[in-house]
């Protein structure tokens, strides 16, 4: 158990240190959309990896065989639990500065192109699909603000889970203390009955022996 959780904690750091980058790439991309697409879809792959081994961690948390190593694992996963969180936010804000930047771009070579230019621009791509190119970059935005919504959302419920287990753990601990409690009353009561069987042994045998001693006596006294 001990070399798996390692390479699941090795798998974090890679799978953080590949999201990171990809944020930055976003944040230094200008276009075309194309790569903003692709980077977007890498970048929530990467998300889902991460979000896949820190429930890997939970599961260890549960399965572990001592208290402590169970808190450990449980304060861990919730630690990277808010990194995660972290990454989404940043995610979100490289898109955002990014489409930002491309659509601005996109309305500068719409506006700011000179008539000659436009003669010549026309030959490659008619207003039109210049437009078209703005409204794509828009509906990017919202798709990609919808699915970090969802995806913050998901966060948050299971962080909630998290904090239920760790609960729950916390009760079974309290449960094993109580039963640890009882159990040592128990042998305390045990032992102090054991004590008094022997001192009811020792009585029987002095009452026995007197009883022996008495029959002698008087099988003498009727002998002699």
């Amino acid at each position: 158990m001990i070399k798996e959780l390692s390479t699941v904690r090795e798998c974090i750091v890679n799978t953080n240190v590949t999201l990171k980058s990809i944020i930055q790439d976003i944040y230094s991309c200008d276009g075309p959309i194309e790569s903003l697409t692709q980077l977007n879809a890498d970048g929530r792959n990467q998300i889902n990896i991460f979000r896949n081994l820190i429930e890997n961690l939970e599961l260890y948390a549960r399965e572990a065989e001592s208290q402590q190593e169970r808190s450990e694992v449980v304060e861990e996963a919730r630690n990277q639990r808010e990194y995660l969180t972290s990454n989404i936010a940043s995610f979100r804000k490289a898109n955002v500065e990014c489409m930002a930047r491309i659509h601005k771009k996109s309305s500068e070579q719409l506006l700011g192109t000179s008539k000659e230019e436009q003669v010549r621009h026309k030959l490659k791509m008619d207003k039109e699909n210049l437009l078209k190119q703005s409204s794509t970059v828009t509906n990017q935005l919202l798709s990609v603000s919808r699915q970090l919504a969802s995806t913050s959302q998901q966060s948050l419920d299971t962080l909630e889970t998290l904090l239920k287990s760790s609960s729950t753990v916390s009760n079974i601990s309290s449960e094993i203390k109580n039963a640890k409690g009882a159990l040592t009353q128990s042998e305390k009561l045990l032992n102090k009955y054991g004590q008094r069987e022997t001192t009811d042994k020792i009585i029987i045998m002095f009452a026995f022996a007197f009883f022996l001693c008495v029959i002698a006596y008087i099988v003498q006294k009727r002998l002699f």
